[in-house]
């Protein structure tokens, strides 16, 4: 199993998203070289011991899990797990978007970056259920297609960043 570097330390910014204060990382221990070499490629921070970080000031929604699931499984749940997913979602996207990757790279790399979504829902503090890990891996390894095609760069508007500056003040 992996290890977080420490809880999400976020501010809430309305309507429903929280931006990172401090950098999220996350230590896989069960990415292959050829997995760590693409996610490289495709601009992913990550270290040679496999420590992809969640920068400060990345936006989140936590897990993009429609409101009549939550029930089951809400976004909490496996917050941090999420985070780092769609960070790697994000700039295998990008990488695409930017033809720096293959389709077939594009493809090879959100295997990775679902499966790393696994292990690090495994690795969560407190446990996750592992109904709810298969949940949601299942769910986006049917549905991920469509997420990393939408996912793009998430970018602070510039009322969001003047609120953000002003509540560190």
């Amino acid at each position: 199993m992996g290890t977080f570097n420490s809880l999400i330390d976020a501010k809430f910014s309305p309507p429903r998203n929280w931006i990172l204060d401090t950098p999220l990382k996350f230590n896989s221990e069960e990415l292959c070289d050829e997995g760590q070499k693409l996610f490289k490629k495709c601009g992913v921070k990550i270290t040679k011991a496999n420590v992809i970080t969640a920068p400060k000031g990345y936006i989140t929604d936590f897990a993009s899990i429609p409101r009549f699931c939550w029930g089951f499984i809400a976004p909490f749940d496996i917050a941090r797990a999420a985070v780092i997913h769609d960070v790697l979602y994000e700039k295998v996207n990008g990488a695409f978007e930017r033809d720096k990757i293959t389709k077939q790279e594009k493809k090879i790399a959100r295997k990775y970056a679902d499966y790393t979504f696994r292990e690090a829902m495994r690795s969560a503090e407190p446990e996750v259920p592992c109904w709810k890990i298969w949940c949601a891996f299942n769910a986006v390894r049917l549905f991920g297609w469509a997420a990393i095609k939408n996912s793009v760069p998430r970018k602070l508007d510039s009322d969001v960043m003047d609120k953000y500056k002003n509540s560190e003040s």
